[in-house]
């Protein structure tokens, strides 16, 4: 230590000099770095170059962690290697802290190469913070293959220091590459904090990710996952319009696919319900929409199911949709008058309620029938109530 000190002392007084440039400056600290003879030593200059929090020393530090990089397998012992790592930690922290642009070799070097964990996730890190978009798809796929289980860590703590770091530079880079890993750290079984951020950080890095999320929709064939899309979709800060159009998707997803594996069902009544609510508020008038819901109302899966399609199917107040529910209340009218017994009459009245909700004229003709179906009289008495609401 005393040695460092002196250099120390003879380069401050040096450094003092009016007529020192930037350029000499760096390549004094660069001798310095170069020629300290243990890892001590280099700590304790580069604790001195740290402090300075110079864009000048951006190329001193640059070379000192290319040295560390290159040097790594002569390191001998555990306590050598710890003391190693925290000096390349500093390094690579304060090229961060500095947005050195020019580091990112360097730092993909660190990243992959060392067998720290936290060294590792400090250098992904710090690829985020310079913007190195160009190691955009590198850590998507490293964050890939963690979500798959291929990683040279077991530890849980280990293992979500790097899938934490991975997420937090995805975000900041803001690459598309990187949404469908984030997406599946956001599903994965990772402790709740790492989730949640995976959560935000889809919300920030990709604003319409819509078409993204169409791909994981088509090509996923767990049900679960595809709730999980409409979930992201609907927090995403894509138009109204686009998340409509995957809530349309979704529920045309879930119409076709039967399956007799009870999660799965329970998951497609997920979707399901999760797209018609979706349709409820951001479809408008949309045709297209409205066929879906009409088919859901119809195929009947669940009385939750068929009332929420009808719920949404009255929020869009459209002529069309008057139409579909006209036609489908003319026919539980016909099924009433024919002798059918309903269990109860939940799906009639919401039927009702959906059309007086629209207003429309289109709906009186079979608001009225209900008068002469041989419903309750509370199902005839919001029909009238109905009929008052149309136009």
């Amino acid at each position: 230590m005393l040695l460092v000190r002196r250099n120390l002392l003879v380069l401050a007084l040096v450094l003092f000099s009016p007529i020192l440039f930037a350029n000499e400056v760096t390549a004094v600290w660069t001798r310095l770095y170069g020629t300290a003879a243990t890892t001590e030593q280099k700590l304790a200059i580069m604790t001195n170059i740290v402090e300075q929090h110079s864009r000048e020393m951006i190329p001193v530090l640059q070379d000192a962690l290319e040295q560390e990089v290159n040097n790594l397998e002569n390191i001998s012992g555990s306590t050598q290697r710890d003391r190693v790592y925290s000096l390349m930690r500093m390094i690579v922290d304060e090229l961060g802290d500095l947005k050195a642009t020019a580091s990112a070799d360097v730092l993909s070097a660190v990243s992959e190469e060392v067998s720290d964990p936290f060294l590792q996730a400090a250098a992904i890190r710090a690829l985020g913070k310079i913007g190195a978009a160009g190691n955009a798809q590198e850590i998507a796929f490293r964050l890939r293959n963690i979500n798959l289980g291929i990683t040279e860590f077991t530890a849980r703590e280990e293992v979500e220091t790097i899938v934490s770091a991975c997420v937090e530079t995805l975000e900041l880079l803001r690459r598309p590459v990187g949404f469908s890993p984030v997406f599946f750290t956001a599903i994965g079984r990772y402790s709740a904090p790492v989730i949640q951020r995976a959560e935000r950080a889809m919300v920030n890095m990709i604003d319409d990710p819509t078409d993204l999320l169409l791909e994981i929709l088509t090509y996923e064939n767990d049900f679960a996952i595809k709730y999980q899309v409409l979930l992201v979709g609907d927090r995403s800060k894509a138009p109204e319009e686009r998340k409509a159009f995957l809530a349309k998707e979704a529920l045309d997803q879930g119409l076709k696919f039967e399956t007799s594996d009870r999660r799965q069902q329970i998951s497609l009544s997920n979707l399901r319900t999760k797209a018609a609510n979706m349709l409820k508020q951001y479809a408008g008038a949309d045709d297209e929409a409205f066929i879906l819901l009409d088919q859901m109302v119809r195929k009947s899966f669940s009385m939750t199911e068929s009332l929420t399609a009808l719920e949404a199917l009255g929020a869009s107040g459209s002529d069309a949709a008057a139409r579909l529910l006209a036609a489908y209340l003319g026919e539980l009218n016909s099924r009433r008058k024919e002798g059918y017994t309903f269990s109860n009459e939940k799906i009639v009245r919401a039927t009702i309620n959906a059309l007086g909700n629209i207003g429309s004229p289109i709906g009186r003709p079979a608001l009225i029938e209900v008068e002469f179906s041989n419903w309750s009289g509370d199902t005839r008495r919001l029909a009238r109530s109905a009929l008052d609401k149309l136009k």
